[in-house]
Parts: structure tokens; sequence; C-alpha cells
């Protein structure tokens, strides 16, 4: 009896050992398949009603653009010029970009020719009107020459300023980024009243201002980046609000959408937190 006990007890242990053997491939099967799905932009389309708006009855269409942190190699530079050609096919009304197109930007790194050949993929847009901010990375590698480069590519950079685009009935105001505290306030001119108002920002911490009011587009939270079940984010590196570090934030004065961004700073890994590029309908 004893016998029959020991070896009972000794085939239980053998069982929950392969047991946990096919867990743990499960759940590392499972954490690979995430991350590499997170690492795959996908088009977000959403649907935002300005509050508060003067302009009549409109529909506009908003391709945004953040965080593409692209890698100085020709195969990282290859995945851009696709992606773009996928938002493109879209056919939005304009084009924003909210910061951070290159990668390890605080590098001390030559970006003389990288800037170049991202400037020519983002510029290349058949009449599209593309309209820029700096970044935290481009901060940190010569803004004005990151500048020079989209402004000869056909970009309109905005830094603390106002354009209006006439053809669409649309001001759009730019916001320089708070993180690297190049942000400065300032009001929509009154050549913008009755039209569609939008604010562009990198880190969404600029829309907190006391005088931003309206709708402001931002990126450089990554939503995170590295989200963990029921903790959320290991670390955001802004100072918005926690409701503000990813999709639509709405208070009583402002609205503000936080793009997941393309791509990834520091560690080459998203896990739950989607990289995507999304196309804003406002209405």
């Amino acid at each position: 009896m004893y016998r029959y006990n020991r070896n009972l007890k000794r085939g239980s242990v053998h069982l929950s050992s392969h047991s946990i053997k096919v867990a743990c491939a499960v759940v590392l099967g499972f954490l690979i398949i995430t991350v590499l799905e997170n690492l795959t932009p996908e088009i977000n389309e959403i649907e935002i009603s300005l509050a508060g708006n003067t302009a009549s009855e409109f529909e506009l269409k908003i391709a945004l653009l953040s965080d593409l942190h692209i890698g100085a190699d020709s195969q990282s530079l290859k995945d851009i010029a696709m992606l773009w050609q996928e938002v493109l096919q879209t056919s939005p009304d304009v084009i924003m970009l909210a910061g951070d197109y290159v990668n390890n930007g605080g590098a001390a790194t030559d970006f003389s020719r990288h800037r170049e050949e991202v400037a020519a993929i983002l510029g290349a847009t058949d009449n599209i009107p593309v309209i820029a901010v700096l970044g935290n990375h481009e901060e940190w590698s010569e803004p004005h020459l990151w500048a020079k480069a989209f402004h000869n590519a056909g970009i309109q950079v905005l830094e603390n300023d106002v354009m209006e685009l006439a053809q669409l009935s649309l001001c759009v105001r730019g916001f320089s980024d708070a993180f690297t505290g190049q942000f400065e306030y300032v009001d929509y001119p009154s050549a913008c009243d009755g039209r569609i108002k939008v604010s562009l920002t990198h880190d969404p911490a600029g829309a907190f201002h006391s005088g931003v009011s309206g709708l402001v587009l931002a990126g450089h939270t990554h939503c995170g980046q590295i989200r963990l079940p029921l903790l959320g984010p290991l670390y955001v590196p802004s100072d918005a609000p926690k409701r503000a570090h990813c999709g639509l934030y709405i208070d009583g004065q402002r609205q503000v959408f936080v793009s997941s961004g393309v791509g990834t700073s520091v560690l080459p890994i998203r896990f739950l937190a989607q990289a995507q590029w999304d196309l804003i309908t406002l209405r």
C-alpha cells in the first residue's frame, strides 16, 4: 500500500511539471505573438465631433502620424515608405505629423543624410498638404536642420505658430514640444474666426496650458509602449493627466486625441500598446 501511494505521488509530480512546461510555453507564445502584432502598425479610424466649432457643416479627414522613430538603416526607410503609401491611399484632406521622426535623437550621430531621406519620403504626397511639429528627438538633434529639411521637402513645420489652409477652411496651430521646454502659447488670429481649428503638438502636456481650448492632436506617449494587465503602463514621459495619455480625452475646455504612434523608443518592444496611425474624420 505504501509503495502504491509513493508511485502515485511521483506520477502526480511528473504530470504537474509537464503541465507547468506547457503553460509556460503557451504564455511565452502569447507574449511573442502579442509583441509582434503590437509592433505592426495598424490604421485606427476615429470620428470626432468638434465642440463649439463656429464653422458650418463640414467633414474633414486628417491622417495623423506620430513617433515614427525611423532608423537610419535601409529597411527602416523602406518600411516607412510602404506605410506612407498606405496613408496616401486613404486620400486624407491633410496629413499631420506629431513629432519624433528619428530614432535615438539624443545620440552623438550625424543625421544629415537621414534627415534628407526622411523628409523626402514624408514630403511625397501628391499635393496633399503636410503639416508637422518637432518632437523631443528632433529637439535633441539640431531642430533647425530638421525644420529646414522638411521645409525643402514641402512640409510646413509649425513652431508655436498658426497656419491657415484656406482651401480647407482650416487653421492649424502648431505648438512646440512641451517635454523639452519649447512650448509657448499662441492664440489663433482673427483670420481663423469661422474656420475649423485644430492644434497639433508632440507632448500632450502642452494641451493643458490654461489658454488652450478646442481640439488638440498629440503623440509622444506611445500609449505607454509596454502596458501590464491591470497595472497599466510602466512609464509615460508626460505631465499630461493620466486620462490623456492615450486616445481621446474630453473636458469642459478641450478635446485631446493622443496617438499610440508608429515606432518605439529605448526598447524595440510594444506590449498591449498597438502601433498605429490614425485616420480622423472631423464633423
